[in-house]
């Protein structure tokens, strides 16, 4: 997730990403992925320390795995989680078998009430996504750098991009933090 504006810590942000695990059925949202003050869901406190929960829309609890990485001064947040975290027992599930899933993203400050809804909705594959990602290289100061990029045609026609985001937290906070690079495929 990145704001487009700086933070003195994101934690005073909470993140929701509403994932529909099996979009072809039209039964709605299945989990919730939220990136929140990890105090505040397991204590009732805030600690300043946000991190990755996943709840579902059909049963109570919340599973987390990881703190988000999420800078101080920064304006942007990675959220990661376990694909195994988007499936419970009798619940709709993210698996091998059944790799596709529809997400729509929510941002809130804490401090202001604001509420940030991303329009639209977006397709992912998690086993075999349309165009390459997790690529990464480093660069010094003052040089530049190329990562190629793939794209799986046969995947893109089902679950379409609709570009890459570079994310480089040694940026300045803001927009430069997370490039957004529009992409379309031409035949």
């Amino acid at each position: 997730m990145n704001t487009w504006n700086r933070w003195s810590n994101a934690a005073t942000n909470e993140f929701d990403i509403y994932v529909d695990v099996d979009p072809a059925n039209n039964n709605g949202y299945d989990y919730i992925v939220v990136g929140v003050d990890q105090g505040a869901v397991q204590t009732g406190t805030f600690n300043g320390r946000m991190a990755t929960f996943v709840f579902s829309t059909r049963s109570s609890g919340a599973a987390v795995d990881f703190f988000a990485t999420a800078p101080s001064d920064g304006s942007t947040a990675e959220l990661v989680v376990r694909s195994g975290r988007l499936c419970r027992s009798g619940e709709p599930c993210l698996s091998a078998a059944n790799p596709r899933l529809t997400y729509q993203a929510f941002g809130f400050d804490l401090t202001s009430n604001f509420v940030d809804a991303v329009a639209g909705t977006a397709k992912y594959n998690a086993w075999s996504s349309a165009i390459s990602q997790g690529d990464f290289v480093s660069v010094p100061k003052g040089a530049s750098g190329t990562v190629p990029v793939t794209i799986n045609p046969a995947e893109w026609a089902q679950t379409p991009a609709l570009g890459e985001m570079i994310v480089t937290l040694d940026n300045a906070a803001g927009k430069g933090e997370a490039a957004l690079l529009p992409l379309t495929l031409t035949p």
